[in-house]
C-alpha cells in the first residue's frame, strides 16, 4: 500500500511552492476522482491557490521594482559618463572633436536630464534626448567622439527601465510578506488534508487501484522538489534520509532514514489515516494537520517572507 512522500513544503522558495501546488492541482484534476470528499477539498485547494497566486504576483511586482531600480542606476551611470565626455571635448579647441561635442551638447543642455528625478519624469527627458541623438548627423558626431558604445548602452538601459516600469503594477510591499505566507499555509493545510484522505481511500476503498496509481504518480513529481531541498541543504537522498515532515506530528510515521536534515523526505507508511471505526474512507480526512509555523530564511519579495528558505522570486523567482 502506497503513501505519499512528504518533503518540507515550508523549505520551498516561493516560486517553487507556487509551482508545487499548481502541479498538484493539475495532476489531481487529471485523476478525475469522483469521491465527494476529494472533490470538495479539491475545490478548497483551488480557492486557496487563487489567493496564493494573487499575492505571488504582488511579490513578483516587488522583484520587478528591484530590477527596475537596477536598470535605472545603469542608465544614470551611462548618461553621466556620456555627458561628462561630451562636456570635456566641447570648447577644447581640438578641431573636429570640439565641433562634434559642441553640436551634441545642445540637446543635453536643452532637455536637462535629472538622474535623481522621479522615474517617469526622467524617462520622458531621456526619450526626448535619445530622439534628438538618433538623428544621423548626431550619430556621426558620437562616432567622432568615440562614445557610440556609451550611447548605445544608455539607450539599452533606458529601454530596460521603461519595460520594468510597465510590468511593475501596484506595489503593496507592506502587505506582501504576511499575506503570501498566510496563503501558502492555507494551501499547505488543504494539500495535507487531501493527501491523507487519498491515502485513506487507498487503504479502504473497494477499488484502491486509482488511488494507488495517483500516489505513485505524484511521488514521482515530489522527488523533484526533494532534490531541490537536498541541493539547498547540501544533503543527498542517496544516504540516510531524514524526517523533515513539515506537519505537526498529528500523523506519526515510520521514517526510512535516520537523523534530521531539515529538508528531507518522510518515506514511511502512516500508522493511522484517522479512519478507525468508520466504514467510509477518509472519515476524519486522514489526520490532516493544523497551521504550519513559518520557518527561518529571509525573502526579498518586499517585506520579507518567513515561509521557509530565502527567495528572490525571480528564480520568480524567484512564493
Amino acid at each position: 500500500m502506497g503513501t505519499f512522500l512528504r518533503p518540507s513544503k515550508k523549505s520551498l522558495k516561493n516560486a517553487q511552492h507556487y509551482e508545487f501546488i499548481d502541479a498538484f492541482i493539475t495532476v489531481l484534476a487529471d485523476a478525475n476522482f469522483s469521491a465527494a470528499k476529494i472533490v470538495a477539498l479539491q475545490s478548497q485547494l483551488r480557492t486557496a491557490f487563487a489567493e496564493e497566486d494573487r499575492w505571488y504576483m504582488v511579490a513578483r511586482a516587488s522583484e520587478i521594482i528591484a530590477l527596475r531600480e537596477a536598470a535605472d542606476k545603469k542608465r544614470d551611470n551611462y548618461y553621466s559618463r556620456l555627458f561628462a565626455i561630451i562636456r570635456a571635448w566641447a570648447g577644447s579647441g581640438m578641431a573636429g572633436l570640439d565641433a562634434a561635442a559642441t553640436a551634441v551638447i545642445k540637446p543635453f543642455n536643452l532637455y536637462k536630464v535629472k538622474t535623481g528625478a522621479q522615474i517617469d519624469e526622467e524617462s520622458g527627458q531621456l526619450d526626448n534626448l535619445i530622439t534628438d541623438l538618433s538623428a544621423s548627423e548626431m550619430q556621426a558626431h558620437l562616432t567622432t567622439l568615440g562614445v557610440t558604445w556609451l550611447y548605445q548602452q544608455m539607450v539599452a538601459a533606458h529601454q530596460e527601465t521603461k519595460s520594468y516600469r510597465l510590468e511593475q503594477g501596484q506595489e503593496e510591499s507592506e502587505k506582501v510578506a504576511g499575506a503570501l505566507r498566510k496563503a501558502r499555509q492555507a494551501c499547505d493545510k488543504v494539500y495535507d488534508d487531501l493527501t491523507y484522505l487519498i491515502e485513506a481511500f487507498a487503504k479502504t476503498a473497494d477499488d484502491p487501484a486509482p488511488y494507488e496509481a495517483f500516489i505513485k504518480k505524484w511521488n514521482g513529481t515530489l522527488k523533484i522538489y526533494q532534490d531541490m531541498l537536498d541541493r539547498k541543504s547540501g544533503s543527498s537522498t542517496g544516504g540516510g534520509g531524514s524526517n523533515a515532515n513539515d506537519n505537526d506530528n498529528t500523523n506519526p510515521s515510520t521514517d526510512s532514514g535516520q537523523g534530521e536534515n531539515g529538508g528531507g523526505t518522510e518515506q514511511g507508511e502512516t500508522t493511522d489515516s484517522g479512519n478507525s471505526g468508520t466504514t467510509e474512507p477518509g472519515g476524519q480526512q486522514g489526520g490532516g494537520t493544523g497551521t504550519i509555523t513559518p520557518g527561518g530564511g529571509g525573502d526579498n519579495t518586499g517585506g520579507g517572507d518567513n515561509t521557509g528558505g530565502g527567495d528572490n522570486i525571480g528564480d520568480l523567482g524567484q512564493n
